[in-house]
């Protein structure tokens, strides 16, 4: 029998997003074990005038845990994203990912 579960890649819905100098912080939803290692950020660089930034938050692993539905902080500094912080002082920044509540 296999017990392998698929990687199905979904844009995840953030129920908060903030980032500053030194980090990019989001809350998502958790049953219990979801950490930062289930998330791939996606980010591309667009020049039509003003630098535009694109920004895609993709779950690369399921949270198969059990426990009550509930909102967690990730935080992702930008030199393990691979992005100069300058870069954001003058980009605009566009996220693709969907907002919404836990209900």
């Amino acid at each position: 029998m296999d017990t392998t579960i698929a990687k199905k890649e979904v844009l995840e819905r953030l129920h908060g997003l903030r980032f500053d100098e030194k980090t990019l912080t989001i809350w998502v939803t958790s049953t219990g074990c979801t950490g930062k290692d289930d998330f791939e950020i996606r980010l591309s660089k667009g020049t039509t005038g003003k630098i535009t930034l694109g920004m895609e938050i993709v779950r690369i692993a399921p949270d198969l845990c059990k426990t009550t539905t509930h909102v967690v902080e990730l935080g992702f500094s930008w030199e393990e994203l691979g992005i100069d912080a300058a870069l954001l002082k003058s980009a605009s920044v566009r996220v693709a990912n969907p907002f919404g509540v836990l209900r």
